[in-house]
């Protein structure tokens, strides 16, 4: 699941989610579009809010191929 499909299914703004996990609109963006990678804690703040599981976040899905 995107966070941004999460998000949506809420019925949360951007701009309101940016403001409960205390960053900057931009930077939330960022984080939704997978251009940044938040840190443990902003991640498992969205994920509380948006009643998620931080493992079925597509953008944080580990994608290294197995060793």
């Amino acid at each position: 699941m995107k966070i941004s499909e999460a998000r949506k299914n809420k019925g949360i703004s951007q701009e309101k989610l940016s403001r409960a996990i205390n960053v900057s609109l931009k930077h939330f963006q960022n984080i939704e579009h997978g251009m940044t990678t938040p840190t443990v804690n902003i991640a498992l703040h969205i994920c509380e809010i948006l009643e998620v599981d931080p493992r079925e976040i597509d953008e944080w899905k580990d994608r290294r191929d197995p060793v």
